[in-house]
């Protein structure tokens, strides 16, 4: 198998080109098991992964927050192994992969010397998203967050913390109609999150009992209220304690459609589009993954 790193030069405050001289010292025996891609601007990384196949034999590598290993999954094609090794402000999705706590430098190794799991991915229309899509309120913290972290690199995650009050001072409720299996119903909601992880923005955890192995997307919505009532919410739901609230629905769901009343940004795993209308679906085990041996995922057969 040959091992394919896809880095953006960018990531973990330009961190992540330190780890290149570890991955050329770890194949010095082998040196044409690998190869070091840099992503030049956006989307760049779908098109460097849309280059390999099955037949290929790769693992492609995302080095990488977030945003580029969402870029990679959507050039990925059928078949190819991706692996992630989070050097973002949030990296959420590999919170998923229950490792032990150890070292980037450890973490790549135990990677490459990994194993393979199946995992599920979503579908918002036609973008796939590995973790999460978000819409109405969580979409705006998200994009305010992101244009802080720019200005102030410094804040980390904690600039999704800190974008939540201006907007919920001035929030916009979102109302939208969503129709699943023989059920269709209408919602004001304030926030909306569509899971296949359990964690977002930093380690907020909005749907406790997803799985990313489970064959099913997560959705949580809640519904709009007075502010005061938010705001004693907000400690819970970054907990994941907000299951029994009366103001909180779950719902597992292989596929679903929702039609806002007007047009909402949305956001899949950090990059941020606007949309009217979406059909959410999962695809089950539809992605080969390399974790560490030590991931509590259940290996491929």
């Amino acid at each position: 198998m040959r091992h394919i790193f896809i880095i953006n030069p960018k990531s973990g405050n330009k961190q992540a080109v330190t780890y290149i001289p570890l991955i050329e010292d770890y194949f010095k025996s082998n040196p044409n098991d690998f190869e070091v891609l840099l992503t030049e601007y956006p989307g760049h990384a779908t098109e460097l992964a849309r280059k390999y196949t099955k037949e290929d034999g790769v693992c492609v590598y995302s080095l990488s927050g977030d945003g580029t290993a969402n870029e990679v999954l959507n050039g990925l094609n059928e078949g190819v192994t991706l692996a992630i090794l989070p050097l973002g402000t949030g990296n959420d999705f590999t919170r998923m992969f229950q490792v032990p706590e150890m070292s980037m430098e450890r973490l790549i190794i135990e990677t490459i010397e990994g194993k393979e799991c199946l995992v599920d991915y979503g579908m918002s229309n036609y973008r796939k998203f590995l973790n999460c899509s978000t819409m109405g309120l969580d979409a705006d913290i998200g994009i305010l967050a992101h244009e802080w972290k720019m200005k102030y690199p410094f804040l980390g995650s904690f600039s999704y913390i800190i974008a939540i009050f201006p907007l919920l001072i001035h929030r916009k409720p979102l109302e939208f109609t969503v129709r699943m299996d023989d059920k269709t119903f209408k919602v004001k909601s304030l926030l909306t999150a569509v899971m296949n992880g359990q964690f977002y923005g930093g380690g907020f955890i909005p749907t406790p009992m997803a799985s990313i192995q489970d064959g099913y997307l997560d959705l949580c919505i809640i519904q709009d209220t007075n502010l005061l009532r938010i705001l004693t919410l907000l400690p819970r739901y970054k907990k994941g304690l907000h299951i029994n609230e009366d103001i909180v629905s779950f719902y597992k769901v292989k596929k679903f459609n929702l039609v806002s009343e007007r047009e909402i940004s949305t956001q899949c795993d950090g990059e941020v589009y606007p949309e009217i209308e979406i059909d959410f679906r999962i695809v089950e085990k539809g992605l080969r993954l390399r974790v560490p041996k030590e991931s509590l995922l259940e290996e491929a057969p």
